[in-house]
Parts: C-alpha cells; structure tokens; sequence
C-alpha cells in the first residue's frame, strides 16, 4: 500500500477531489477512507480525510505546481535532464540541479524552468580541483517525480517539440569538432549511455532532415585518466555523430545551441560551407530550415 508522500501531486490531487465526491453523496468519513484506499490503492488516515472535507487543511497550500503540459521549455528541461542535469531526493528535499562551465547554459535552463511555472536558484562554485562552475537548481516534487515517471512520457514530449528538446540535450551532451585546415569538416557529436536516448535523437533528428550515426565509443570497462587519477568506464559509451555537411548545416539553422562558445563553432563551419555550396544545395537547405539562412 502506497503513502501520499510516495505520489505525485497530480495524483493526490485526484484522491483529494474524489474524497469530496464521495462525502457528497453522504458516505462517511471511515468507509470513504476504505474506498480511496481500494480504490487507489493508498494508506489514508481517516483524520486526513475529515480535513479534507471540512476544508481544515489543503494538501496544495504549500506545493509549487508547474505546467507539465507539452511545451517547448518542457521539452528542454527534459533534453537537459537526460544530459547533465542531476536530480535528488534527500530527505524529501525533490531537487532537480544543473551544474556546468557556461553560465549562458545555466541562464536557458533557467528560463525554461520559469516558463513552466517554477523559480530556480541559481549561483557560482569556485573549486580549486576542478573547473569553478554555474548552477541552478529548484525544488520541486512534482517536476522530480515527472521526470523520474516513464521514460516514454518524457519522449512523448520531445516528439512534440523536437528542436528544443535537442537543444536541450546536445547542450549538455553534444560538442562540436571544427577541422582547423578545412572548417567545412566539423562534426557534431553527443555521448550517452542510454541507447535509447540516442535512438530517439537519431528519429527526432530524422524528421528535421538531419542524418546521424549511433555507434559504440567506449567499452565498459575502459581506463581514463581525469585530473591526474585513473577511472574505468562501468557501462558501454555509445555515441551519436552529424558529420554529413548538409546535416551539419541544417542542424545549425534548425537547432544549434544555448552555449555560445559552441554556436560560434557552427557560425564558423556555416562561413565556410555556404560559399562552398551549389546553388541547388542552398535551396534544398534553406526548405528544410523554413527559410533562415
């Protein structure tokens, strides 16, 4: 048997509106107890459901609720989560965090998480063994246990507003590599661990025009050296890769990234590439990119 600690505020909210429902067709308070406990399958007090029903005490009064709505914030915050963004559950403390070098990184993350209804904090961290890094973080149940929901709802969302939600996730997990000699040979690549993931980027990538590649980069159990100390991968590395030019190009103009220091790499390949480009290549781009060229 659940408790309503262990469910999303969506669902106890749902709980809380048939515990009305049930009062005003004269039940009383023990047997609307026993009905919400088989019907929903939790641990109620009947104490609970008295406050309820008199309007003593209101589970939300308290509880930050967000838009969890298919949106293009959304869309992003979930790209971002299955990249760098960590989340955590100490204490009943719901977090969802981001922590990384590009403050402009930080600044789109937190304006997403603003357009869905929620306030982040945001800060610096000066560490002498690493890198100092921005972050912004926010407390929220109902956002954690979303994003901690089925991982095909999360995707759901993403074939919904696909270039964000890339956006998202090649911000976190994507880079850009820029040949010095020929600058018309960059490649953009993202590492991730799940399979799935990437599966789903090749797929929303597809429908943009944009071809990429999966393959495997490191193998579990692979030695790397990080800041002077030994590690071993503990999984499989896969790895996806846009290195055709026309993708690269049509990634550039359709999706490209919140960070700077990587946009102004494709700024640089697309400087190269276009004067390079046959008139009938250009307007094939420019089609799959509505035009912003």
């Amino acid at each position: 048997m659940r408790t309503l600690r262990e469910l999303p505020p969506s669902e106890v909210e749902r709980i809380q509106e048939r515990a009305l429902q049930l009062r005003e067709s004269g039940m009383s308070y023990l047997r609307i107890t026993r009905e919400l406990a088989e019907e929903f399958k939790v641990s109620l007090s009947k104490a609970t459901v008295l406050r309820w029903c008199k309007g003593t005490h209101n589970t939300f009064n308290k509880t930050k609720r967000v838009n969890l709505n298919p949106s293009p914030g959304l869309a992003y915050i979930i790209g971002v989560y299955l990249g760098d963004a960590s989340i955590s559950d100490r204490n009943y403390q719901y977090r969802i965090r981001l922590k990384v070098v590009d403050r402009d990184f930080t600044n789109s993350f937190k304006k997403a998480m603003e357009s869905i209804g929620v306030n982040p904090r945001t800060g610096f961290e000066h560490n002498k063994g690493r890198s100092d890094r921005w972050w912004v973080e926010v407390t929220n149940k109902e956002l954690f246990m979303f994003l901690k929901g089925p991982e095909e709802q999360l995707f759901e969302i993403a074939r919904v507003h696909p270039k964000e939600f890339l956006r998202g996730f090649f911000d976190s997990e994507g880079s850009v590599f820029v040949d010095k000699k020929d600058p018309r040979r960059t490649t953009i690549v993202a590492d991730n661990y799940n399979t799935e993931v990437l599966k789903l980027c090749k797929e929303l990538l597809g429908t943009l025009g944009i071809h990429s590649t999966i393959y495997l980069v490191k193998k579990k159990g692979t030695k790397v050296m990080i800041r002077g100390q030994e590690y071993q991968y503990n999984n499989d590395l896969y790895r996806i890769s846009i290195h055709r030019r026309t993708s690269v190009a049509r990634f550039a103009e359709k999706i490209g990234f919140s960070i700077l220091r990587k946009q102004e790499k494709l700024e640089t390949f697309l400087e190269a590439f276009y004067p390079h480009t046959s008139e009938k290549d250009y307007h094939k781009i420019k089609s799959y990119s509505g035009g912003r060229i």
